[in-house]
């Protein structure tokens, strides 16, 4: 390889480092501010939470869009779901004996109902591939604006109060941190310029890594931008299974996933060149599909009660493992 293709790889990696660090204190400061402010148990994880983590997606996404490369764009949105959903149950399975997906909030069951539902949009943005929009802003991107909306709203009604479990037992509230709510806010606000930064350079390296390796843009985006954007959510997910904390892992990984398609619509107006549904790979639309069937295997296991041995607990997640290294294949081979 030249020594160009080694200075963006560099670049690359350093992006997804620092990305990844700022996105981990975001975290830690959205916690403060969720507690603080008395925002609900699962709304906050499956919102703000979420959110915080899920901001190099965000900011990816967009400046994909700017640069005018649709496939990055909906690439990464579209891929980091599923690498969510591979982490989420690589740790079940790492966690195995705990069995901890059996006492988990019916509360994330509404969460899974709005991820299926924009699914299902996605894949039908990319299938129609419809020019139809006001001011460079796709229809489709409105709808998927208009359910994301709809369903912070839903949730939040359903949702509050104190988290109950299966066994309605209350989830405790955690213990106030000694952080002032200004002081959080201030080192969010800063997280997220340098996540700002970095994640506008894991665009532009990407799509420099697209034009001069001959890999599809398609391929980068889905795969090697999204892992290395969605490394945050890992992380994340991984501290709250290794405190069995699965209402917080499930939570995060669920509103991270509604996120990761908002923003897709979001870069929709930044697109200048037509429409970011219609310029983009058809086989974006299987991964859409994918993701709607790993959603509907997770609100599956939530509503699991019990399981006769662990064998026959690990399945769900072995198949979930199993279907995204045969994604991952079919986008590289």
């Amino acid at each position: 390889m030249s020594i160009l293709i080694w200075y963006i790889i560099l670049i690359f990696f350093l992006a997804a480092a620092l990305s990844a660090y700022a996105a981990t204190r975001l975290s830690s400061h959205a916690d403060t501010i969720s507690r603080e402010t008395k925002l609900g148990g699962v709304l906050a994880g499956t919102l703000l939470l979420a959110v915080a983590t899920s901001l190099p997606e965000l900011t990816v996404t967009i400046s994909a869009g700017v640069i005018g490369n649709a496939g990055i764009a909906v690439g990464n949105g579209l891929g980091s779901i599923l690498f969510n959903f591979f982490v989420l149950f690589i740790l079940d399975l790492h966690f195995r004996n705990k069995r901890l997906f059996l006492d988990v909030s019916d509360h994330h069951i509404q969460t899974g109902i709005v991820a299926l539902i924009l699914c299902l949009t996605t894949a039908g943005a990319l299938a129609i591939k419809s020019t139809w929009g006001f001011y460079n802003i796709g229809v489709f991107s409105i709808a998927i604006v208009f359910v994301y909306i709809f369903g912070m709203w839903f949730m939040s009604r359903k949702q509050q109060g104190p988290t109950k479990n299966k066994d309605n037992t209350i989830e405790e509230e955690p213990v106030k941190s000694k952080d002032s709510v200004k002081r959080a806010i201030r080192q969010f606000i800063l997280f997220s310029v340098i996540i700002l930064i970095t994640g506008t350079a894991l665009s532009l390296s990407g799509d420099a890594l697209a034009q001069n390796t001959g890999i599809s843009a398609t391929a980068i985006g889905s795969i090697l931008v999204a892992l290395s954007s969605s490394i945050p959510d890992a992380m994340s997910v991984y501290v709250a299974l290794k405190l069995t904390n699965v209402n917080m892992a499930i939570g995060t990984i669920l509103g991270s996933n509604l996120f990761n398609i908002l923003v897709i619509a979001l870069a929709d107006p930044f697109y200048t060149e037509g429409s970011i549904w219609q310029d983009s790979s058809d086989e974006l639309m299987f991964m859409s599909f994918i993701g709607f069937s790993l959603t509907a295997l997770t609100m599956i296991i939530i509503k699991r009660d019990k399981t006769k041995n662990t064998t026959t607990y690990v399945i769900p997640s072995v198949i979930a493992v199993v279907s995204y290294f045969v994604v991952v294949g079919m986008f590289i081979f």
